[in-house]
């Protein structure tokens, strides 16, 4: 947000901000309020195209604010870069399912969920899981980073820094199926009843 837009706000919240503690406090009473703007604003033509530049300036600004937002937040969930052919974007959804597919097929791992965060000039990505197995912490949560480091430079090429932060949940010691107990399942009563 530029400097100017962020002095047309603030100056336009306190004006409003005053206008409605002087009605609260009943320091500004309306009907001399209507015959002020009446009679001494708006009877000048001048005054009239001053305040109407003053609101479509207002206006302007406004949607100039929503437009650097909406473009900030498609550039924040893609990347795109440019190849031979023309510009490529993927999503980082695209990227997380991704991510999320390939660390599902290891069996130490389950309940992946990858987040993949845009910063100035790297690539973070979070990663959180539910360990299946006993391992050697140290050396798979390196194997891991290694791997999903790997894979974002194959997919988006080397000149992208990419950073991996793996956050293991929980540690549940057994088979993958049996992650989910009795007690995790919703009670559904008269279920045994046909």
């Amino acid at each position: 947000m530029g400097f100017l837009t962020i002095i047309v706000y603030l100056f336009m919240s306190l004006i409003f901000g005053v206008f409605l503690l002087g009605l609260s406090f009943e320091q500004i009473d309306l009907r001399d309020l209507a015959f002020y703007l009446d009679q001494l604003f708006l009877a000048d033509p001048l005054t009239k195209i001053l305040f109407g530049f003053i609101g479509a300036t207002i206006i302007l600004f406004a949607l100039r604010y929503l437009q650097a937002m909406s473009i900030r937040s498609k550039k924040d969930r893609s990347i795109t870069f440019e190849s031979s052919e023309g510009n490529v974007s993927i999503t980082l959804v695209a990227i997380e399912e991704m991510l999320k597919r390939m660390l599902e097929k290891r069996k130490e791992i389950s309940n992946i969920k990858p987040k993949v965060v845009l910063k100035k000039k790297i690539i973070e990505v979070n990663t959180k899981g539910v360990l299946t197995t006993e391992v050697n912490l140290i050396e798979f949560t390196k194997e891991i980073q290694i791997i999903i480091s790997k894979k974002m430079h194959s997919l988006l090429g080397d000149d992208k820094d990419v950073k991996v932060n793996l956050i293991i949940k929980k540690v549940i010691i057994g088979n993958k199926c049996d992650i989910t107990t009795d007690a995790d399942e919703p009670n559904i009563p008269f279920r045994e009843y046909e």
